[in-house]
């Protein structure tokens, strides 16, 4: 019987140990970016020896995929929740504007320092494709009911990361830059329906 408790006490003070490197390894990320942040940096930030953070994370990308594993559970992605109590396109189309405005303003920190890395680092691009698929189930909700590929084409140029930082960076706020866009494709989509 000490032998089991033994081992539970051994996985777990293991397990404490890797989401130490994972934390450590996020602040770094934050900090310097991707490829600029070593292993040994890592160990050093952990307060660990190289050697344990290989243990647990075998190449750079296996630790690299722990943490976008964990960015991707702590960020809080929509998801069709943001529908609710909407019956109308236009309806839709603003809390689809109003989730993703808010959500990339809360990860822009995140955009910003992992974008550029995007091309550099294979697991980077991964994790940006699939969260683009995980999306796209909400753009397709929010255009229910139209078949204009001008309008979702549209939506999918207006309801970016790219549009959103443009519309900030020319002194917009969260809710105005909303509103701008909810309200130029509420407009389309009405014409799309004639």
């Amino acid at each position: 019987m000490p032998r089991a408790y033994s081992m539970q006490e051994r996985a777990k003070l293991a397990a404490q140990t890797r989401e130490r490197v994972v934390d450590a390894a996020v602040e770094l990320f934050a900090e310097r970016g991707v490829q600029a942040t070593t292993m040994t940096a890592v160990a050093r930030a952990a307060d660990v020896s190289p050697a344990t953070v290989t243990n647990h994370f075998a190449t750079p990308d296996v630790l690299l995929q722990a943490v976008v594993a964990r960015l991707t559970a702590e960020i809080r992605v929509p998801d069709p929740g943001i529908f609710a109590g909407t019956r109308s396109v236009t309806g839709r189309i603003r809390a689809l504007a109003t989730a993703m405005f808010t959500f990339y303003e809360r990860t822009a920190q995140w955009f910003d320092l992992l974008g550029a890395e995007l091309t550099e680092s294979p697991v980077l691009a991964k994790a940006e494709a699939d969260f683009w698929r995980s999306i796209q189930p909400l753009y397709a909700e929010a255009l229910a009911g139209t078949d204009s590929a001008v309008l979702a084409k549209t939506t999918s140029g207006l309801i970016h990361p790219a549009t959103f930082r443009a519309l900030r960076a020319a002194g917009l706020s969260i809710d105005d830059a909303t509103t701008v866009v909810a309200d130029a494709l509420s407009q389309l989509a009405r014409k799309a329906r004639r």
